[in-house]
């Protein structure tokens, strides 16, 4: 009974990630909230184990080229798009629809090299993310100092894993 509990939370846990992913890339640049005097736009004023307190703007030029090399696997690639900060040591975030799925994006996160996240993703497949001050595990897959998911109902998942885990190299 406990273990299906586990399994539930992790379901749920795993909508609430795709919930986001979809509602994420609704902002306008001029929606985003003024920073604070003597702090510049965008930056990340925590520590690197504290949520970012705004979405920042995917510009890591790692991002466009996980972008080039779908679309030269012959995936159709949206506009890429910031995506939400809701995992700890996120400096960046983006959201890019693979072949027209709207409600599953591919979300790929720029950490910081020594996140505790990071280093979870890469041992043990999963990472800790905070929604409304709850907290729970997802099933994440890192490459260098990037996260990368895309739900398991997505019909082209297993290519765009296959593209960033083979052909992918962080800059």
């Amino acid at each position: 009974m406990e273990k299906m509990k586990k399994v539930l939370f992790l379901l749920m846990v795993g909508i609430v990630a795709a919930a986001l992913a979809a509602c994420g890339g609704d902002k306008k640049a001029d929606d985003k909230p003024a920073a604070p005097a003597g702090e510049e736009a965008g930056t990340d004023s925590g520590t690197a184990d504290e949520p970012v307190a705004e979405d920042v703007d995917p510009v890591d030029p790692n991002f466009d080229k996980i972008i080039d090399l779908l679309k030269k696997a012959g995936l159709e690639v949206g506009e890429k798009k910031t995506g939400f900060a809701d995992i700890e040591g996120t400096q960046q975030v983006m959201e890019v629809e693979i072949d027209g799925e709207d409600m599953l994006p591919l979300q790929i996160y720029k950490m910081d090299p020594d996140s505790e996240n990071l280093k979870s993703a890469k041992e043990e497949g999963k990472v800790t993310m905070t929604f409304e001050g709850e907290s729970g595990e997802i099933p994440m897959n890192a490459k260098g100092d990037f996260l990368y998911f895309i739900a398991d109902g997505h019909p082209d998942r297993d290519k765009v894993y296959e593209v960033i885990e083979n052909d992918f190299e962080q800059e």
